[in-house]
Formats: C-alpha cells, structure tokens, sequence
C-alpha cells in the first residue's frame, strides 16, 4: 500500500526528517574528520563575511562544495570539510555604521526581509555584535541545508591563535621579497582614505584599474586634455566632445595649462600632485573655441555632447566618426558638417565601419551604441591595420618619426603612438576605475589613487608569478573552461595593497600601524584548519606560536624538541601538530564563485605557490556561477532576496539543495524559480512513494531484467560524472529519467496483466537513496532506514555496477518495441474512420544480408556509391530495390542497426513486444510475415526491422 501525500505536507515532512537526521548526524559525529589509515579527501569553500544572513544566493557554492565532499565520502575517502568565519576587514564595519546611522533601507532589509527581531536591530551597529549574531545565524542555515561540516575546526579571522598564524604567513612572504614597500595605483575610498578591494565595496566588485591616453588638442586658452583608450586613432580625429552640462576648469597639470572637467580635477588630485585649478569655465564659452590635432596640425570644432561622463578620465573626449559609432551617430544628431577621416583598415569592411554599423543597426540608444563599440572595437584590434595613407595627414615635422605605424596592427600601433605623444609632450597617461561606478560599502564612489609608501604584495614579481602559473598548470580546474580565466588574472595582477589602517584584523609585524586587510590573510587559512581543533586541545598559549613553530608544524623545519623547549611546547604536541597538518595537506579542492577569480582565488594560488613547498600546493579549484531567482538577479533594489533559512522552510533542505546544485551546469548561472522547486520536489515525493511499495509479486522476466539493466547502466554512466561534477547530468538521469524508467517498467508489467516485483522495486530504490545521497541527503537516509537499514547512509560505500545485470539485448529490444509502437501511432494519427485492429507485416529476411552490407560499409566510412558499385544491379527493378535500400540505410535509427547485426529473429522479436505493443495503443495487434502475395494485395512494401503497418 502506497501513502499519498499532499504536496504542502510533504514539504513539512521534509522539514521534519531534515532536523531528524541532523541532529542524528551531530550526535553521533559521523561528519568529524581525524588522520587515519584510509585516503583522504580535503576540501573547502570559501568562510563567508557574517554581516548579514545568507540568502538563496550563498547557498550554491556551500551546496556543491557539500554535494562533492559527500560524494567522495561515500567513494571511500576519509573527508574534511571544515568551515571558519571572516571577520576581518571591512565589511562588518560598515554594515554596523550604516546601522548606527539609521540606514532605512538597511534596517528595512534586516527587518522585513530576513526577520531579524526589532529588539536585535540596535544592537547590530556594535561590530563584533553583529559578527557574532550573523555567525550563529549562519551557521544555523549550514546545519539546516545539511552540510557535512567538521564543526570543531570552527574559528573567526581575528581568534589570537589565527593571528599568529598569518604573521608567520606574512613573514614568510616578506623573507623572499613578495612583500614590498611601494607607490603604485589602487581603488580607494576618498572618505574612509583607505584602499578598496572586492571584499570593501557593494555588490563585491572589484575595482579594476586601466589606462587611458591624454592628449593635448591646444586652445587659445589652454590644451583640452582628451582621454582615450584608442590613441591609434587619432589621425581621424576632426573634433572634441564636452559635455555642455557640466563645469570645466583651466589647470595647470603635466606642467602644461590644460582643460578639464571639474569633477576630473578632483579626481585626479589622488594620482598626481601637480594639479592646481587657475579657473572655472563654462562649457558654453568652451564651445565657441577652436582646438587643434597635435598630430595633423588642424583645426577642428568643440561641440557638445551630453554622452560624455565628466567624472570618467578628463571629461573632455575626441571625436574619430569614421571608427566610432557614438561619434558617427552624435555628429549626424547635431548635423555637424565634418569629414569622416580613416585609420584603420579591415580587410572585408569598407572605410567607415562605424558609418556602416550605425546605418544598419539603427541605434536607438546610448546602451545600443555601447555595443556596437564594443563590437568594432574587437573587429579592429584583433584584426586591425593602421592605413597607409594616414601619414598624408600628419604634420611633416612628424612624418617621419610616425611613418612606422604604417601596416602596424592595432595593439602595435597603439603602442608606438602612446610612446610617441608622451616623448613629443603631445599628450600624457592617467589611471581610471574601468568597471566604475564601483561605490565603497560607505556609499561614496571609488577613485584612483597613487599610494606613496603603502606595503604591497608583489604579485607581479616575475619569480612569484613563474611559480603561481606553474602550480595553475598542475592544478585542477573545474570546469576546465574557467582555466582561461586564472591564466589572464594571474597574467593581469601586479602589485596589491595588503595593509590598512581601519577595520578588524592582524597588525602587519614589521609595522604594526598597519592592518592586514581582508583578501591577504584569506589565502592559505585553509592550513589551519587541519590543526585549530589540536591547538584548543592542547592549550597552546597564542604566544607560544612563534615563527620558528609556525616553522616546524608546517614546513618541517627544526626539531621538535629543540623547538619544543625553546618555546614551552611538550614536543608530542608539536609532532601531532605536524601530523595532523601533514596527514590533511595539500588541500583537494575549493568551491567558489567565478567573482573571486580574479582576487581571492588568484591569491590563493600566489600564496600558497610563495609559502609552501610544490608537494603541499593545493590540487583543486571548483567554480560555480550566480544564483538568480526568477530569473533576476537578486538585490535590494528590487526587493527579490530570498533568505536562505526561509527557502529551506518554504521548500524543504532537500528540495532547495537540489535546486542550488543541479539546475544548470556549472558554470552557468541557476535559475531558481518557485515550479522548478516544486517540480523537483514532486520527484522526491513519487520516490518516497515508491519506497513504500510492498505486496508485489516475485515474477522474473523480461521487465525486470530491463528495469535492471536501466539502473545498472546508470550506476555506471552516472559515476564519472560526479567525478567531473556535473551534477545537472546526474539530476537528470536520477530524478527525472529513472522515474521514467521505473514509470516504464510498470506499464510493461501491467501489459502482462500481473504486479510489479517487489525486490527489483527495492533493489531501485536501494541504488537511487545511495547515488541521490550527496544531493538530497535527509530524504535519502529516511528511506535507507525505511528499507530496513540501520547504518547512515552518509557513510555508506557510492554504488558499483553489476556487469552481468546491463542486458544490451533486453534493452534494445524494447527500444525497438517503443519505436514500433511510435510508427503505429503515426499512422493511427492520420486514419480516418475507427481502427479495430492492426497488423504488423514482418520482412521474410531476404533483404537483411544487403542492409547489413550497407550498414557496415557506411559505419567504415563509405559511401551510398560505394555500395552501388559493389552490388551492380542486373535490371531496373534491383537498381530501385537498391536505391531503396541506401535510402533506408542512411534514415535507419540505431537500435534498429543493432538489432540487425545480432542477428535476432525479427518475426519473433515482434512477437515478444506483442503485449506491450497492444497495452500502449490500446488496440488488437497481431503479427504476419510479408510475402509478394501481401504486397500485391495491399500496395505496401516491407524491409528488414520496419514492418508493413496494415490498420483495419
């Protein structure tokens, strides 16, 4: 007897198991790691900022680094999966300042979104208040969605012994140079007069600085300082844009009297200290001037345009129609009358591919026109040359010096014409957030900043970056497309500021004015979560962890005892420290989201490539896309975030773990929507029903060995591809195609009038709880119990596949029974009046000899003419037996194929079909052999494993 339940009271089912198993899992431990004659598996997922409550965002990377760590528990490994809380930084900070300050929004959020009591509210603008309730609030949504978490290992980023942990990291780094004293650029908080990273701004962007080219175009009143990123193109420039909106200002900058816009000025006063504002001007009387191009010499027009952004480089920007669409489609709007003048050539495209681009696609607006620039702008540096006949234009002073530009590419040209500007004092460089606006966590807009005598890691110092590229090239990727993403991150980082002045965190040890920021001592934590646990146990005093232990525990230097003695440590201690890190280390795999590539985890790579020897570099790295939910990005904006803890109540950990990790392939973003979930949770609700089935029978045959054989090859199928993580695959195969499969072999046993069989039912089931496991872990283990079982299913061994139960034969069989049945329903489709019966016309097999030919030629490689050549037909009648044939050689499907190569009896096999057949199109079938009598009589032709269908 099967219990039905309803769709709402199976989701407070899940809820119910869900707390079951978990506190199940907790009290006994199974989850607590510890060295052990058995292969290990150690893996991690990046410890999250507790300055809020996880939302269904977060949940994914937790969820698929949980699915892989269970996966490989039940492979046989003995698995680590600890988790720790970053508390360093900023982040938490400016979340409690933004409280004390009473941001609405803010406390709208906390309140109304993710439910936090009014009582709390206040109490959050205290920073390790709110770090410590948002940590339990965390941790509460990690034991609800399931994760299999070492919990003893649990520390915060600003714990004493974590402390010394990084000094000695620190000071490692800085003993071979990696850690510099510099000035170099970095995003920075003009308010807080900090530097910005990832980890410091809202929505977690980090800030990316790029070069613009200035180049000076001379005015009576001073040179209009034009920023570009295309300085290859200024040959064609025949006007400059301002902004007529916005403020202008005459200042003296480059030892030059230059003009800019005013929110320029102010800007730039954090790159260069030379920048001293003589006037204020209008756009407006700007306009009525004349400028002239440096490099041809001409005079040209200063027109408005309010597309120019007067806080992005100078706010003052030249006009090249001919190579860019805004230009060409601006100047049209104000029916300017200009020559459009060619630089650059592609081969295949005419003159003005701007001209061009803007006439076919019909912009309609600034975001329109964006694209086509982007498009162009690719076309013409990946395929770009510069023309030959620029130099006509040039001023002959120059001529000469510019005539090797001529058939240059783009990125070649560029350079030469950057280098040229700047010799020529014809133009300069200046710095820009090139993703802006990128807004600091305090609300205020990043700038560029020149940082004077601020500590940088080197993370362009070649022999770092030698060994950070040697150890991505030993590493796994997943997927592998992402490698291309590491390889140009590790390429593009040079030096990084590592230190502050506010926020949580460890004092740099040469200098302790200094904070170590947030993404510096998040690199190699990891090492300590294979010995925080041993260190509480042994009462290791956080002083005692002096470098020289550091040392020893962690790269095999000295002697334990000797080093023991020196600083107060029983030397078993320190030898279990090291056993413990040795045992565990190097780490297998880290999950994380593609947002961190081009910080966290590159300097992942870099830190462990700089600190630790090759044997202990880590061997893996897993990157998952976004989460949206109904099919938008979450964000406060639009109201849509969906706290974690509330998606698990609405829809059951299960539910929602399977939606976070298996929607999609990894690296695409997931959509989460309300049918999806209720779709899958459908699914677990038809195998919690199954699992109930009893009272079958114990009859063994041809469905039963097909159902077998189904789950058979899926155990084998679906195994490789948890290795390589492609968790939508597996899903697929597990929820969706074997209920098919299951709802299949019913049907096939109802069409022998008699019931299921009770033990391949459970054998089903018995494999589906073990390979859903890792994904649906607390359904999956109610049912193992259910199924009389008494050990976790947690611990249990990931399934093999029985060889001897995959029957190619059976399965074949029933596919070509299925595809019968889809030939005879495509003519009930089309017959008109009421069929009674049908009748299937068996091929006699003479033909099968001829098609077997044709199949073995073709699978070879042949061709149709090949084997026209071979069977030269004697008449007219043979030559379109033949004709027929190679047609249907080449249309055959197959399991048809198949079929015809064993050899099988396809009066027979038809035969065996015959009740299934009759039960799915509900009609009378019987089964005759062709003959020349039945093809004359009914018009109808037969061939090997497509029988006449003869509808009565």
């Amino acid at each position: 007897m099967v219990i039905t339940i309803q769709s709402q009271e199976f989701t407070e089912f899940l809820n119910d198991i869900s707390k079951k198993w978990q506190e199940a899992w907790a009290k006994n431990k199974i989850f607590e790691a510890d060295p052990r004659d058995q292969k290990k598996f150690f893996t991690t997922v990046a410890f999250p900022y507790p300055n809020s409550p996880f939302h269904l965002g977060h949940g994914r990377t937790y969820v698929t680094g949980d699915v892989y760590a269970r996966y490989m528990r039940m492979k046989g490994y003995n698995v680590l999966f600890p988790m720790g809380f970053h508390f360093t930084g900023t982040p938490i900070i400016t979340m409690a300042d933004d409280i004390s300050k009473g941001d609405k929004e803010l406390l709208d959020i906390f309140q109304n979104i993710y439910e936090i009591p009014s009582e709390v509210l206040p109490k959050l603008s205290d920073p390790l208040f709110m770090a410590n309730y948002f940590k339990e609030e965390i941790k509460a949504a990690m034991r609800e969605i399931g994760l299999s978490i070492d919990w003893r290992r649990e520390f915060t980023t600003i714990d004493p012994h974590f402390s010394s942990f990084i000094i000695w990291q620190f000071s490692k780094l800085q003993e071979r140079g990696f850690v510099v004293k510099d000035t170099h650029p970095v995003g920075w908080c003009p308010v807080h007069n900090l530097p910005v990273g990832m980890h410091d701004t809202k929505g977690d962007m980090e800030p990316e600085i790029g070069e613009y080219v200035v180049i000076f175009f001379e005015t009576k009143l001073g040179a209009l300082a034009a920023a570009t990123l295309r300085p290859e193109t200024v040959f064609g420039a025949i006007a400059v844009w301002l902004n007529p909106k916005s403020s202008y200002v005459i200042a003296e900058i480059w030892g030059r009297k230059v003009i800019i816009s005013e929110k320029a000025s102010e800007r730039l006063k954090f790159q260069r200290t030379d920048v001293k504002v003589l006037e204020k001007i209008n756009a407006s009387d700007l306009l009525k001037l004349n400028a002239v191009n440096p490099i041809t010499g001409k005079e040209m027009p200063i027109l408005p345009a309010e597309f120019v952004d007067p806080s992005t480089a100078t706010g003052v920007v030249m006009s090249v129609p001919a190579h860019a669409p805004f230009d060409y489609f601006y100047l049209n709007k104000i029916k300017a009358n200009v020559a459009l003048l060619p630089v650059v050539f592609v081969e295949g495209h005419s003159d003005f591919p701007a001209k061009d681009l803007v006439d076919s696609s019909h912009p309609r607006s600034d975001n329109d026109l964006k694209k086509l620039t982007e498009q162009l702008y690719r076309l013409e540096y990946n395929k770009g040359v510069i023309r030959s006949d620029v130099l006509s234009s040039v001023k002959g002073e120059y001529r000469q010096k510019l005539s090797g530009v001529v058939n240059k590419s783009v990125p070649e040209a560029r350079k030469m014409i950057t280098d040229f500007l700047i010799e020529s004092k014809n133009g300069s460089k200046i710095l820009e957030i090139m993703n802006k606006p990128v807004y600091c966590r305090c609300g205020n807009e990043i700038v560029v900043k020149i940082l004077q005598d601020q500590w940088f890691l080197d993370y362009g110092n070649p022999e770092w970056k030698g060994l950070a590229k040697k150890l991505l090239s030993k590493m796994r990727v997943v997927p592998e497309v992402t490698r291309k993403d590491f390889e140009y991150s590790l390429d593009w980082l040079q030096k990084r500021a590592c230190a502050r002045t506010r926020g949580l965190g460890t004092p740099l040890p040469w200098d302790k004015k200094w904070i170590i920021e947030s993404l510096s001592d998040s690199t190699i934590y990891m090492a300590y979560y294979t010995l925080v646990h041993k260190l509480r146990e042994t009462g290791v005093h956080p002083s005692q962890l002096t470098e020289e232990v550091w040392d020893y525990v962690l790269l095999g230097k000295g002697d334990s005892k000797e080093v023991g003695e020196r600083n107060k440590i029983r030397p078993e201690h320190l030898e279990d420290l090291r056993r413990h890190f040795t045992y565990w280390y190097p780490l297998d795999m880290r999950h994380s989201g593609p947002d961190l590539i081009p910080n966290h985890l590159s300097f992942f790579i870099f830190n462990h490539a700089g600190i630790f020897p090759e044997s202990l570099w880590p061997k893996g790295v897993a990157v998952n896309g976004f989460i949206l939910y109904e099919g938008r990005k979450m964000s406060k904006s639009l109201r849509n975030i969906v706290p974690l803890r509330k998606a698990i109540k609405m829809y059951g950990a299960d539910v929602v773990r399977l939606s976070l990790s298996s929607l999609v392939d990894m690296n695409s973003d997931a959509n989460f929507t309300d049918s999806g979930a209720k779709s899958i949770s459908d699914s677990l609700k038809r195998f919690y029903e199954l699992a109930q089935m009893k009272n079958g029978s114990d009859i063994e045959g041809i469905p039963e060995k097909w159902l077998r054989s189904k789950i058979q090859r899926m155990v084998k199928e679906v195994t490789p591809l948890m290795d390589e993580m492609r968790f939508r695959e597996v899903v697929n195969e597990l929820l969706f195609n074997l209920s098919s499969y299951v709802n299949e072999y019913f049907e096939m046993v109802r069409s022998e009038s008699r019931e299921y069989n009770e033990k391949v039912i459970k054998e089903v089931i018995e494999l589906w709880t073990k390979m859903i496991s890792p994904f649906s872990p607390h359904i999956a283990e109610e049912i193992w119990h259910m199924l009389g079982h008494d050990t976790f299913l947690s611990l249990e061994s990931w399934p093999s596949y029985d060889p001897s139960k995959i029957d190619d034969e059976v399965e074949i069989e029933h596919e070509y029974h299925k595809q019968l049945i889809e030939d005879i329903r495509a003519i009930l489709n089309v017959y008109k009046g009421k069929p009674t019966y049908v009748v299937l016309y068996v091929h006699d097999g003479s033909l099968n000899d001829l098609v077997k030919e044709g199949i073995e030629l073709l699978n070879k490689g042949g061709s149709v003419k090949d084997l026209m050549r071979r069977r030269t037909p004697k008449s007219r009648e043979e030559a379109k037996t033949l004709e027929r044939i190679i047609k249907y050689v080449t249309e055959m499907s197959e399991t048809s194929k198949q079929i015809l190569l064993r050899n099988v009896n396809e009066l027979e096999l038809v035969r065996r079909g015959l009740p299934y057949i009759r039960y799915k199109i509900n009609l009378n079938v019987e089964v005759e052999l062709f003959n020349q009598d039945v093809k004359q009589k009914l018009n109808k032709e037969s061939l090997p494993l497509r029988p006449a269908i003869l509808v009565r």
